[in-house]
């Protein structure tokens, strides 16, 4: 294997070897508002759940690059998060993908992604920011805490007060996902994804006690 020292390397460097060793990683569309309630959206891949008691998840966001027209400036979704204090996790799947990815165009932050690419806001439950109406599963967020521990990035830990499921998505007597009906998207390295269609069942075996495992 070819050993690699992260200590010399750029952080554009860093990036591409991280993101393209750690896959695929879940796609959170954040939407957002503003103070004038203009809704923004984005996506992020540097994106997971942490915890369920309490319910929170991560993302990390860092400020616009040199490969922006923005270049320095911190994201919008990162300065409506710390505003408003709240924001919806709409997840991705092949049917919006494409929008999605578009969503990341670094517009102009008086411009609305949703608009510009063609999605449907619709009104969340518990928080004043809408969520996507063609995303499977939104999660309604509350901000716990912004850890900004570098000068070009940041974590924002969100605690999820509420989920938006696709009707056929949800065993709702069970209260469980319907998995093998849920398409979310994958990304990989760059501006490569992948679908989930194919699957594997793979149960952890259980411990007998006696130093064997059980399946």
């Amino acid at each position: 294997m070819t050993y690699v020292s992260l200590r010399n390397l750029t952080s554009r460097q860093r990036y591409w070897l991280i993101t393209g060793s750690v896959g695929p990683r879940p796609i959170g569309l954040v939407t957002t508002v503003n103070s004038e309630r203009q809704c923004n959206a984005a996506p992020f891949s540097a994106f997971n759940y942490l915890s369920e008691e309490p319910a929170l998840l991560a993302i990390g966001i860092d400020l616009y690059g040199d490969e922006s027209h923005r270049p320095g400036e911190r994201k919008d979704t990162l300065a409506n998060i710390a505003e408003s204090g709240e924001f919806v996790i709409n997840m991705v799947d092949e049917p919006i993908l494409e929008r999605a990815v578009r969503c990341g165009t670094d517009h102009p932050s008086h411009v609305s992604e949703i608009d510009a690419v063609g999605l449907t806001p619709v009104a969340s439950t518990v928080v004043a920011v809408p969520r996507i109406d063609e995303a499977p599963i939104a999660w309604e967020c509350k901000l716990f805490k912004i850890l900004q521990y570098a000068e070009s990035r940041s974590i924002v830990l969100g605690e999820i007060v509420g989920m938006h499921f696709r009707d056929e998505l949800l065993d709702e007597e069970a209260m469980r996902v319907r998995v093998d009906r849920y398409a979310p998207v994958g990304r990989l390295g760059g501006p490569t994804y992948c679908r989930t269609a194919d699957r594997l069942v793979v149960p952890v075996p259980s411990y007998d006690g006696r130093g064997k495992a059980r399946v």
